[in-house]
């Protein structure tokens, strides 16, 4: 009879916990973004002190390399003190693509490519549980391109 017990509640701890996870979805346009992913991606980009306070330190990614006619990655880390302010992408040139992909609610992960070097970077978000977004991941100058 234990047994029984120990199973049934083993079996509903496993059926009530188990993690759904959200898929990956393509954003359509800018206003398909979380609303407020929106603001703080304007104040990101405009106020050098609030960016520094939202990135996750050190930074993680990735920086391209060129060796003579080829293009490698190295995994890299950013602090504060190799950091350079990113301002906010000037999106009027029509050699530049753009994507955004949201995961639910709590991660959006921006591409921008220019197709013409076939270069770009990535960068992903995340919404933390106290609700402040924050730069998680960063990999400049890296072989892109967007559909």
């Amino acid at each position: 009879m234990r047994v029984f017990f120990s199973f049934l509640t083993l079996s509903f701890f496993l059926f009530n916990c188990k993690n759904n996870p959200q898929p990956l979805q393509q954003a359509k346009a800018e206003s398909d973004l979380p609303k407020d992913f929106k603001a703080f991606y304007q104040q990101f980009h405009s106020d050098s002190a609030y960016q520094m306070a939202h990135i996750e330190w050190p930074l993680k990614g990735e920086t391209g390399v060129n060796k003579d006619t080829s293009n490698t990655v190295r995994l890299t880390e950013w602090t504060p003190e190799n950091w350079r302010m990113m301002i906010f992408p000037d999106t009027t040139m029509s050699t530049l693509k753009r994507s955004f992909e949201t995961v639910g609610d709590v991660m959006v992960i921006e591409r921008m490519a220019y197709p013409m070097v076939g270069m770009g970077y990535e960068r992903q978000f995340y919404k933390e549980e106290n609700g402040e977004w924050r730069l998680i991941y960063y990999a400049e100058s890296t072989a892109m391109r967007l559909e």
